[in-house]
């Protein structure tokens, strides 16, 4: 082997060694920029919202709403429930179910009967219609999934049909308002749990979610707090 092509031989692998460094160097910069996506915790999607995914589903709960209501039998929540990897998901009126701190728990009412005991029924739509759908600006795992409609409580009586069973197929979602009675310890300072449940699914999902109440001296909302 002559001096030159000794030189190049040594030159190559001076340059693979310094790509791989340069590499590593980028792997590491990147990875210390994005945290992993964490599967099966809550965690923050927005001021008043909180998100739980699983390979499986994802759900997103937002109290907004719940933070400005008083004085009421029932209390609104956003939901929003992606299907990321079942063929199909079937989400209806039983499938929701409100757990509290005491593990009591809360089935959504009927339509007639939400309409006869909550005076705010269009006011919260009309609330929903104004600020957008539960942070569509944020991007998540399901950002560009199809929507399938759903309707749990129509604003009005005859205004739109009910919609309560809604099946998702792989990479779709629903969002919707629904409705629960209020919990026995109130909403403030417990912890409460969404539970999710379908013939799809090989047991329940459930996501631990905040209501933080103000005073009724106080004009605005606190965000949530989990």
């Amino acid at each position: 082997m002559t001096d030159f092509q000794t030189k190049v031989k040594k030159h190559s692998w001076a340059r693979l060694f310094l790509g791989l460094f340069l590499l590593i160097q980028v792997v590491y910069f990147w990875g210390g920029c994005y945290q992993p996506l964490l599967l099966n915790e809550e965690r923050p999607y927005s001021p008043f919202a909180v998100i739980k995914e699983s390979e499986e589903v994802a759900v997103v709960v937002d109290v907004e709403l719940a933070q400005r209501r008083r004085e009421v039998p029932y209390f609104p929540l956003v939901v929003k429930i992606a299907n990321k990897d079942l063929y199909s998901l079937t989400i209806d009126r039983e499938s929701l179910i409100l757990v509290d701190s005491q593990d009591d728990i809360y089935l959504m009412p009927d339509v007639q009967e939400l309409r006869r005991n909550y005076p705010f029924l269009a006011a919260d739509h009309k609330f929903k219609s104004q600020t957008g759908l539960l942070g569509d600006q944020l991007l998540t795992s399901f950002s560009y999934y199809q929507r399938a409609w759903s309707n749990f409580f129509p604003q009005t009586q005859g205004a739109a049909r009910v919609v309560d069973v809604v099946r998702l197929r792989r990479k779709s979602y629903l969002v919707d308002l629904i409705y629960f009675p209020w919990p026995k310890k109130g909403l403030k300072s417990q912890t409460l749990r969404l539970r999710l449940l379908s013939p799809e699914l090989a047991e329940p999902f459930e996501i631990r979610f905040r209501v933080l109440r103000t005073s009724s001296r106080e004009e605005k909302g606190h965000e949530l707090i989990f």
